[in-house]
C-alpha cells in the first residue's frame, strides 16, 4: 500500500506548530503541503529526532530538498550503530530494565551523533544488520527483527527450538532460565542473550511481507541454522567439530556461504526438494593461528570476496587481506580490482558500495566495525589500542579511526571483543 504524507510523519509531535508565527502557517493553509516555505519546513526539522527526519524526508521532493538543507544524511547510506556506551563494567550485559538508546552516526559528519530509542526489552544484543533491518537478542534469548526507522518488529523462532535449550520456569510460569546441553547449570536468560548468538544474515529485506530467509551462527561459532519467513522452527544445518569454528556468513547470487577460520568455504541450497544441502567450495584448511576474523563480500559485479584480519603485536600493525572466492583456491585482489568501491564489514551483512555515489566514502578503503570474536581474545589482547570502528587503506596497508574516539572504556579489556557496533543502512 502507497504511503502517505500522515503515514511518513506518524509519530511527529502535534504541536510542533505551536510556538511559529500564524502568518508563517495561515497563507498556506489550502495549498499543497509540499508548497510549504523552506523556512518553515526547516523549522520544523529542528524538531524532529533522528528516525521522524527520515519520515520527513520521504514525503515528497521540497521536503526532502529541505531535510538535505538541513544536513540531514539520506537513508540509503551507511550508518554506524553503537552501543558500547551500554556495556556494564563487569561484560557483556546490557540493562534492558527500560528502553534502550543507541548512537547512529555517519561518515558525512564524523562529529555528531543522533540518538534512537528502542523498546522496553526487545535490545540485550545485536548479532547482525541486513537490508536495513537489525537482529536483536531479546531479555528471553529469543531473535526479533527491527527496523530502528519505521519500529517494525517481526519475532524469530524461539531459543527452545533447539533440541539442546530447555527452558525452566519460575513459580509464576515466566522463564527463569535455560538449560543447555546438560541440566547440572541453570543459565540466566540475559545471560544467554549476551553469547548464543555470532552472527545473523537476511537474504532479503522483511519489509512489505518479503519472502526472507534467515541464517545464524550460533552456541560456541560452531552451530548453523536457518529460518524462512513465518516459520516458528530452526533449521539446523551444520555443527562443526572442536578444532574450527564458523567465522562468517553471506548471501551471495541467491546462496548462502560460509567460511571458517580455517579458511573452508561452503555453499548451501535451502530450497531443494531433498532439503537443505551444502556443496565445499574451498576445501584446503590453514592455520588460524593469527587470524583475527574472515569476512565474506558479495561484490555488484559477481565476484564473492574474502577480507582477513591477521593480529599483530599492535593494532597499526594488523592487516586486512582480500582473495576472491574460486573453486581453485583463493585468487589474490588487487586494490585496483575494487573499481573504486568501499567495503564495509564487521558484524554487520558485508557489503560493496561505489564510493562516486555515496559522498564520504573513500574508494579502495575497507570500513570494519569488529564482530564477535570471543574466542580470540589471547589475540585481542596483543592488539594494544584496538576499538571504534576503522577505516582500512588498501594501498596504504594502514588503519584510522573511522570516528572520534572518547577515550578508552574502563573495563576495554574484558569487553572489547564484545561486538557493540555494526553497520546498518537504513530503510523506510
Amino acid at each position: 500500500m502507497e504511503r502517505t504524507h500522515e503515514d511518513s510523519l506518524a509519530g511527529v509531535d502535534s504541536s510542533i506548530g505551536d510556538d511559529l508565527p500564524k502568518d508563517a502557517i495561515g497563507p498556506h493553509a489550502s495549498s499543497s503541503w509540499s508548497d510549504l516555505p523552506t523556512d518553515l519546513l526547516l523549522s520544523i526539522l529542528k524538531r524532529l529526532e533522528l528516525r521522524e527526519s527520515f519520515a520527513f524526508a520521504s514525503v515528497c521532493t521540497s521536503w526532502f530538498s529541505a531535510a538535505a538543507a538541513a544536513g540531514i544524511p539520506l537513508t540509503c547510506r551507511p550508518w554506524l550503530m553503537s552501543w558500547a556506551h551500554l556495556v556494564e563494567k563487569r561484560g557483556t550485559k546490557i540493562n534492558c530494565s527500560s528502553a534502550v538508546t543507541c548512537k547512529f552516526r555517519n561518515l558525512l559528519d564524523v562529529n555528531k551523533s543522533y540518538d534512537v530509542d528502542f523498546p522496553k526489552g526487545c535490545f540485550v544484543a545485536c548479532c547482525g544488520a541486513s537490508h536495513g533491518w537489525l537482529v536483536l537478542v531479546n531479555e528471553l534469548s529469543n531473535l526479533v527483527l527491527f527496523n530502528p526507522i519505521t519500529m517494525e518488529m517481526l519475532p524469530l523462532p524461539p531459543i527452545t527450538d533447539f533440541t539442546f535449550v530447555e527452558a525452566v520456569y519460575d513459580d509464576q510460569g515466566s522463564i527463569q532460565g535455560y538449560h543447555i546441553f546438560y541440566k547440572d547449570k541453570l543459565y540466566d536468560a540475559k545471560d544467554v542473550a549476551t553469547w548464543f548468538y555470532q552472527k545473523a544474515v537476511l537474504s532479503s529485506t522483511p519489509s512489505k511481507g518479503g519472502n526472507y530467509t534467515v541464517m545464524i551462527i550460533h552456541y560456541d561459532s560452531n552451530w548453523l541454522s536457518f529460518a524462512r519467513a513465518g516459520e516458528s522452527k530452526w533449521h539446523v544445518v551444520s555443527n562443526l567439530s572442536q578444532q574450527d569454528r564458523y567465522a562468517d556468513c553471506a548471501y551471495h547470487d541467491g546462496r548462502f556461504y560460509t567460511v571458517t577460520y580455517q579458511g573452508i568455504v561452503e555453499k548451501y541450497e535451502l530450497g531443494g526438494s531433498d532439503g537443505p544441502t551444502k556443496e565445499a567450495i574451498i576445501v584446503h584448511r590453514n592455520e588460524f593461528s593469527c587470524v583475527l576474523t574472515r569476512h565474506l563480500v558479495s561484490t555488484p559485479w559477481g565476484d564473492l570476496l574474502q577480507v582477513k584480519a591477521i593480529s599483530a603485536k599492535r593494532v597499526e600493525n594488523v592487516r586486512l587481506v582480500i582473495n576472491m572466492v574460486h573453486p581453485e583456491g583463493w585468487k589474490k585482489v588487487s586494490p585496483h580490482d575494487l573499481m573504486e568501491h568501499a567495503i564495509f564489514v564487521g558484524l554487520n551483512h558485508s557489503t560493496c558500495l561505489p564510493a562516486k555515489k555515496f559522498p564520504g566514502l573513500r574508494p579502495q578503503c575497507i570500513y570494519f566495525s569488529a564482530p564477535w570474536m570471543a574466542h580470540k581474545i589471547d589475540l585481542m589482547g596483543r592488539c594494544r589500542g584496538w576499538g571504534g570502528a576503522r577505516s582500512y587503506d588498501i594501498e596504504k596497508r594502514g588503519f584510522e579511526h573511522a570516528f572520534p574516539i572518547e577515550g578508552m572504556p574502563k573495563s576495554w579489556s574484558m569487553s572489547m571483543h564484545i561486538p557493540s557496533e555494526v553497520w546498518i543502512t537504513p530503510s523506510m
